[in-house]
Parts: structure tokens; sequence; C-alpha cells
């Protein structure tokens, strides 16, 4: 819960950015961003803290992070939570993925695997305690 609590504030907005998704928002199937280039079958991942309302050769991102600040909460790779998955040993990850419809880019969207489970649209987010 803390993930989906994050990435999307209090308000119940299924986007980390809002009630609407545009490829200008994250990475995701077709959504047509410079890092989308068909290698082996799959685009490349976008830098961390791409979408943030720069242009990049012509691509113009928009910057709306989640209500507590976060970027990319949302495309580009699966991120890994700490949640176990009731029925066997898997964990979640959540957040979607560049190989994901939009649909799976909503907060809360879950995925599950087993923890040895790789991938290069999985991925993990450092988190740390909130400062008051």
């Amino acid at each position: 819960m803390e993930w989906e609590k994050a990435a999307r504030g209090t308000d119940g907005r299924p986007f980390p950015w809002g009630d609407e998704i545009e490829p200008e928002n994250a990475n995701f199937y077709s959504s047509q961003d410079p890092f989308e280039k068909i290698v082996g079958g799959m685009g490349d991942t976008t830098p961390v803290g791409f979408y943030n309302g720069k242009t990049y050769d012509g691509y113009e991102t928009i910057d709306w992070p989640s209500p507590f600040g976060l970027y990319d909460m949302a495309g580009n790779v699966w991120q890994w939570t700490g949640d176990v998955y009731e029925y066997q040993h898997d964990r979640y990850m959540r957040g979607g993925s560049k190989m994901e419809y939009e649909y799976n880019l909503r907060v809360w969207t879950r995925n599950n695997t087993t923890p040895v489970y790789h991938s290069p649209n999985v991925g993990f987010r450092c988190v740390r305690e909130a400062q008051d």
C-alpha cells in the first residue's frame, strides 16, 4: 500500500499525475517516445527523470509528478515492492512497464512473480523514510 499511496496520493486518481494518460507522461507500449526503437522486439527504457517537462530532440514531455513529488511511478519498468502475494511466495510489482498498454499503468494495477524473476522491464525503486 505504501507504493500506491506514494504514486496516487490520497485523491483516488488512476495515474500518478491525474486522470488521463498521454504519451508524454510515461514510457509504455506504443507511446512513441524516442526510446521506443525496436531493438530485438523491445524498445529501450527511458532514463530516470526523463518525463519532467523538458523537450529532448523535439520530443516534449509533461512535468506532472505524483502528489508527493515523485517521478517515474508509471511505465518504463515494473517496480518490485515488498508486498507478498497471499497465495504463493511471489512478490508484487507495480507501475507497469514499457511493454504494457496504458491501462496497466494505473496505480492500482499489480503483477506478481517469484522473487528470482528478472527482465529488462523489471526494476526497483530505492526509498527512505519521509523527513518532517
